[in-house]
């Protein structure tokens, strides 16, 4: 009998043995993805259709670089127009760069806006040491929007738009940013810990309960953030900024539901584009014309009356 509970007890102790490493290893991925350098998204923008070579060099355009409140060092790239009192922050996916907001710039330019594509931390061009979804970045953008007002003037209409990781950064910073007059949301979760729980719950789906807290336990121990904090949905309700939710039917990644628990969570004026077929952040490629359309259709919405 003795033997037996001995057994039990190396089981028990190498399970959790099993569980701390998996949750080490996994917190350490989580905030550092492998990521792909800023030319390869460049060269891959090329290749996609999203960036011509010859017109992206004659644009004119700016690299401007600033330093966070934490000593991190942030890149972006400022396309102007002419006598505009209108801009708008693009802010990519994870694992991206600034390139991937590239295929917006012709869109907003057209309708009179400067636009500023940002290299969120850890990624492009920025410094960084680890990935928060949201919990610095967001304070990352509410410094460019300084950067803007600063260029542009303290009257400046000031809008962002993000895809994924940048989704989820442009609604915290709407929700805490008084100078945010619309956010566009594309492929956006609406809590870290649910989109954990999805993403996990295929790979190792019986520790899924223990693996989470531990994971933001460690992560809250290395990087002051734990999943808990990031929750775009949290509060939500509060905040009266225009808000658009663009998601893909087929997103693998970040299920359409929590498009649909952002959307139903938001109070004011608020739209839902759900597109058929389209996948994480595939939206745009699905049919540029449509979202561009969709897109137009939003801003002079939520545009004030000159």
């Amino acid at each position: 009998m003795r033997t037996v509970w001995i057994g039990i007890l190396l089981i028990i102790l190498g399970l959790g043995i099993s569980i701390f490493a998996v949750s080490l290893i996994v917190s350490y991925l989580f905030v550092l993805p492998n990521r792909s350098s800023y030319e390869e998204t460049f060269f891959s923008g090329i290749k996609n259709g999203e960036i011509v070579d010859d017109v992206f060099q004659s644009h004119d355009k700016e690299e401007l670089f600033l330093t966070s409140a934490d000593g991190c060092r942030l890149h972006a790239m400022f396309f102007p127009v002419p006598d505009s009192r209108k801009a708008v922050m693009i802010t990519h996916g994870i694992k991206w760069s600034l390139f991937g907001g590239y295929k917006y710039v012709e869109l907003f330019q057209s309708l009179g806006y400067h636009v500023l594509l940002c290299d969120s931390r850890c990624h492009g061009l920025s410094g960084g040491s680890h990935v928060s979804y949201g919990f610095y970045e967001k304070n990352d953008l509410a410094l460019w929007a300084d950067e803007l007002e600063h260029k542009l003037g303290k009257d400046v209409f000031i809008g962002v738009l993000g895809e994924s990781l940048g989704a989820a950064a442009a609604v915290e910073l709407m929700k805490q940013d008084r100078r945010i007059q619309f956010c566009i949301a594309d492929s956006c979760f609406s809590d870290l810990t649910e989109l954990c729980r999805h993403q996990l719950k295929g790979v190792v789906k019986l520790a899924v309960p223990l693996l989470i807290p531990l994971i933001s336990r460690l992560i809250k121990r290395r990087h002051g953030w734990s999943l808990a904090d990031i929750s775009p949905v949290r509060n939500l309700e509060q905040t009266d900024t225009p808000l658009f939710i663009i998601h893909g039917k087929n997103d693998q990644l970040v299920p359409p539901q929590m498009a649909e628990r952002l959307y139903e969570k938001k109070k004011g004026v608020k739209k839902l584009y759900l597109i058929e077929g389209a996948g994480h952040v595939g939206g745009f490629r699905q049919n540029p014309e449509e979202y561009f359309r969709k897109v137009q259709d939003f801003l002079l919405r939520v545009e004030p009356v000159k």
